[in-house]
């Protein structure tokens, strides 16, 4: 029986090779050819070592910001001394594994001043980063961040005021 099913499904391929197992199958339901399920196509297909020509496009997720846009205090400085910059960045280790890591860095000098490495992107994350800073440097007059919820969040802006740091924020997502 497979093996009946593997020149229909080559046949059928070569004739619309921008057709996937869904449309392969659904095509095997509506003619006089064998019936075959999607998931026995999809299983031959990758015995045949073929696959649609067809890729689905990528398509960026779209930001969406569900807490009020908060003032850009650096936007128009042109002296970045007294500013500090943190940010969140996404590490994929060779076993495939994410980690998160959190920096804090000064962009008059460029040298990251504070950093922490984590299994999870929290607050407590980007607030260890932010000590780390404050333990080793003088502490800014402002820390600027994106609008991630790391940021937004009451822990966060809690370390902040009792620094007596003014915090600004870009656009999710745009720091």
């Amino acid at each position: 029986m497979k093996r009946d099913l593997k020149p229909y499904i080559l046949d059928v391929w070569k004739t619309f090779k921008f057709y996937g197992y869904r449309r392969i199958a659904a095509y095997s339901q509506q003619t006089d050819g064998p019936k075959v399920s999607e998931y026995m196509t999809l299983k031959l297909m990758h015995e045949l070592g073929i696959k649609s020509r067809m890729q689905k496009r990528y398509r960026k997720p779209k930001t969406v910001v569900t807490v009020d846009q908060k003032p850009n205090l650096i936007r128009h400085l042109h002296d970045l001394s007294g500013v500090w910059q943190t940010d969140i960045t996404y590490i994929q280790l060779t076993n495939h594994r994410w980690v998160y890591l959190a920096t804090v860095l000064d962009p008059e000098k460029r040298k990251v001043l504070g950093y922490k490495i984590g299994d999870t992107m929290t607050a407590e994350l980007a607030k260890s980063a932010l000590q780390m800073a404050l333990d080793k440097h003088r502490k800014p007059l402002i820390i600027h961040s994106d609008m991630g919820s790391q940021y937004t969040s009451a822990e966060f802006n809690i370390k902040c005021q009792n620094y007596g740091l003014k915090h600004s924020y870009s656009l999710k997502g745009h720091p």
